[in-house]
């Protein structure tokens, strides 16, 4: 299985800048592939000001190992092969230690590959699609959750709110890897709940008119309709068309992607009511830290932050705490398989055991003592549960109890594509 994290984990510091470069042959270089112009260029600017903050804090503490980092970004206009391209050009141009940004997992899955071939850390901030990280790349990294845990908070909503479980679902994704990858995932679970899909719609990114496939979904009167749309403006215009055509479901559901921005309920107005969107977690509202952080960024941009700014920020201070640890010697191919080689750091321990409920927890008490996080999985590679523990001592009864139950489960659960990692 991929590693997920190169390195240790700084979400729970989250916590900073814009780009103020100094002289090159004095600053430790990011380079951010990053929509810029075009449709997804409001996107490119959340990571722009996320990176920025986080830059500005890090430099005004003295930088790393008392040099200045920069990130640079370089736009590549929403567009696959144009995102390979750039980040072709930021490793053998700009020199760049480090890789990060991509935005959509299509034009992350490019980056991918050419940092592969370059030898350069690619570490992962936003796109999501599992096949990423799946490739089993020695030089890509991720330390943001996949496309395909996406959906568990709605899985968990209906499961757990009375009344909430859909008596059917339609289903309209965009034909990305994002949108392929989310609505796979979310409609296996509604299956394994025997909820009824009634469409299963796919469509170009980008598109003008969603009216003739909204017409086709609103003649099955769904329950719930799920949308996933990793352009803002199809998020947009897909809940516009279903609203204006009379698609009326319970709850309209989006998945991150162009549900999550605010130009969506800005340009939709009264038409964003009742849509709901299930995503990647930005910070508990309620934490001191993470207030100061929101408050921060609000004073500085205007905005409060979300997923995007969240994972820009905390993926600067990832990288740069990577750089201070590597002993960085100022040559640019060592001190990249220096930052790559974190990643096979013993502390990073990943047991994986499958002999049964009391082995595991066998296993498991060998780890309680050290912070770490348990991954249940179940038997066709679905991640079931995620946990954390701060090292202390823990009751074992609920893991076992949970063990099994999903051991004793019985239900009629698609295979994973090939995509899908196990």
């Amino acid at each position: 299985m991929r590693r997920l994290l190169v390195f240790p984990l700084m979400l729970g510091m989250l916590l900073a800048g814009a780009v103020v470069p100094a002289m090159a042959q004095d600053t430790l270089k990011i380079g951010a592939p990053q929509p810029m112009t075009g449709p997804d260029a409001p996107f490119g600017d959340k990571f722009k000001k996320a990176y920025g903050m986080a830059v500005e804090e890090i430099n005004a503490k003295g930088g790393v190992n008392g040099k200045k980092i920069e990130v640079i970004i370089d736009d590549h206009q929403a567009k696959n092969a144009m995102a390979a391209t750039v980040a072709e050009k930021l490793i053998t141009q700009s020199k760049v230690l480090v890789l990060t940004g991509g935005r959509a997992s299509g034009q992350a899955v490019e980056i991918a590959s050419v940092a592969q071939r370059l030898k350069t850390p690619y570490v992962v901030d936003h796109p999501s699609a599992d096949i990423i990280t799946a490739k089993g790349f020695e030089w890509v990294f991720r330390n943001n959750p996949t496309g395909s845990i996406y959906p568990q908070a709605f899985n968990k909503f209906i499961s757990e709110v009375p009344g909430a479980m859909p008596k059917s679902a339609a289903v309209v994704y965009d034909n990305s890897v994002f949108g392929k990858t989310i609505s796979n995932s979310a409609m296996t679970f509604l299956k394994s709940k025997n909820v009824p899909i009634v469409n299963d719609e796919a469509y170009p990114v980008n598109s003008l008119d969603f009216k003739p496939v909204m017409t086709k979904v609103k003649s099955n009167n769904p329950d719930y309709l799920l949308m996933v749309a990793v352009a803002t403006t199809d998020a947009i215009l897909l809940t516009k068309h279903a609203k204006e055509i009379g698609v009326a479901p319970r709850a309209f559901v989006g998945f991150g992607g162009g549900f999550g921005v605010e130009d969506f309920a800005k340009e939709l107005g009264p038409q964003s009511q009742n849509v709901f969107s299930s995503a990647a977690w930005s910070g508990n509202p309620n934490d001191p830290t993470v207030k100061e952080f929101y408050k921060k960024f609000h004073d500085k941009y205007g905005i409060w932050p979300k997923e995007h700014e969240v994972e820009g920020y905390a993926i600067v201070y990832v990288i740069a705490d990577a750089m201070r640890r590597a002993q960085l010697t100022g040559n640019v191919d060592a001190d990249r398989e220096a930052i790559r080689h974190l990643g096979e750091d013993p502390r990073v321990l990943f047991p994986v055991v499958t002999d049964g409920a009391e082995a595991i927890v066998s296993t498991y008490r060998l780890f309680a003592p050290a912070p770490h996080a348990e991954l249940l999985i179940d038997r066709l590679g679905y991640v079931r549960a995620i946990a954390k523990s701060r090292g202390q001592a823990e009751d074992m009864e609920p893991l076992l109890a949970q063990i099994q139950e999903l051991n004793q489960e019985r239900v009629p659960v698609e295979a994973p594509p090939d995509e899908h990692v196990h």
